[in-house]
């Protein structure tokens, strides 16, 4: 039987199989949401293929890395970034015709991060955010890539909070409404929204309602006491029982400035973040949030 390899000793690649061998490289697909759009980094290319086209970032998988820390490090050389969220491989793409230097295999990856500075290095002269319904022609198969990330980004946020990467870590349910709009690419009806968002228990209040003044503008809670309060005549329990629209104007402007008017909670003005406890309980069980 004849052998499928031969051995070279001394080759710093000794085993030599007959078989080709493809190349191996990975894609990075970063998205970002800024100006209530959603985002993608893209760089234009500084070589041929596709010279001065725009593409994903990403290149030759060395010997010494895994996929994922040439990813990351493709990345970082072609635009100064390192996204402080893990990156999540999503598909591989194997076209045989796919790049027209030789039979290249890429293994993509996607990741969601806060709007950052980049620049164009090594091999890519740009860097650039784009909108994502407002992409330039891309190199490659990079389309598809590109279609295969989204859909995976939008069948993620319904099993994962991957989303609220992209927020502040304190918003509100406009902010987070607007946020699924553009990543979903749908309109939501706002209370309908609100109520299922709230249903499922992923959501804590960042300020709790008895320490906070109420939408109608009575004082809830105890009641401080700034100069403007502690020089006024009248007891103190019944000026925390007065409502703000009925005290003088020195009394209410004490009363405001000592505490965030905010909204009940579950209305629009209400600040929330992430029950990550809750969230964590309701993925065990197999959570799937529908809108």
């Amino acid at each position: 039987m004849s052998s499928n390899f031969k051995y070279v000793p001394g080759d710093p690649l000794p085993w030599h199989y007959k078989y080709e061998h493809a190349a191996v490289t990975t894609d990075c697909v970063i998205f970002t949401y800024e100006d209530w759009q959603l985002k993608v980094l893209l760089v234009r290319r500084g070589g041929e293929p596709y010279k001065g086209d725009w593409a994903f970032p990403g290149g030759f998988l060395r010997n010494d890395e895994s996929a994922e820390q040439g990813a990351l490090r493709e990345l970082y050389e072609e635009t100064a970034l390192e996204p402080s969220s893990p990156i999540v491989e999503f598909g591989v793409f194997s076209d045989p015709d796919r790049d027209p230097r030789e039979r290249v295999i890429t293994i993509a990856y996607y990741a969601l991060v806060k709007p950052s500075e980049v620049v164009g290095g090594d091999d890519a002269d740009e860097a650039r955010w784009f909108p994502v319904n407002e992409l330039p022609p891309l190199a490659f198969d990079h389309k598809k890539i590109f279609d295969a990330a989204t859909e995976r980004l939008r069948r993620d946020i319904h099993f994962q909070p991957v989303g609220f990467d992209l927020l502040d870590e304190e918003f509100t349910i406009p902010d987070l409404q607007r946020l699924y709009e553009a990543i979903l690419g749908v309109k939501f009806d706002r209370r309908n929204f609100q109520r299922k968002i709230l249903s499922s228990g992923i959501l804590e209040d960042v300020f709790p309602e008895e320490d906070e003044v109420s939408i109608d503008g009575c004082f809830s809670g105890p009641l401080p006491e700034p100069m403007a309060l502690r020089e006024c005549s009248m007891p103190a329990p019944m000026m925390e029982k007065m409502c703000l629209e009925d005290a003088e104007p020195a009394k209410k402007m004490a009363v405001q400035s000592a505490k965030p008017r905010k909204s009940r909670p579950g209305r629009l003005g209400t600040i929330f973040r992430l029950n990550r406890k809750k969230y964590d309980e309701l993925k065990e069980d197999g959570l799937k949030q529908e809108f």
